[in-house]
């Protein structure tokens, strides 16, 4: 998946069920995330990670932290309201 492809998607969707293949483990894992950082709630949470051109800033709710994803890495994003059935 391309870095603006998912952008897109994140923006489209608010918060999504991102799966990806881990870099370290090869695993599939997934994270509930969001890049709308327009929330008191994740303004709170101290961030260090910096985007580049390869990445993608994210905020994790489950993990409860700020994440750099690279996209290629990702294998589907789901909107998490369509998984909750509150569309």
């Amino acid at each position: 998946m391309k870095k603006e492809e998912l952008k897109n998607l994140l923006n489209e969707y608010g918060d999504a069920i991102i799966t990806y293949r881990s870099p370290n483990s090869n695993k599939v894992k997934y994270n509930v995330c969001t890049i709308d950082f327009n929330n008191e709630y994740i303004q709170s949470k101290n961030n260090r990670a910096k985007e580049s051109s390869s990445t993608l800033l994210m905020f994790c709710w489950d993990t409860d932290s700020y994440r750099l994803m690279t996209p290629e890495n990702i294998t589907s994003v789901a909107p998490l309201s369509s998984i909750l059935n509150n569309e």
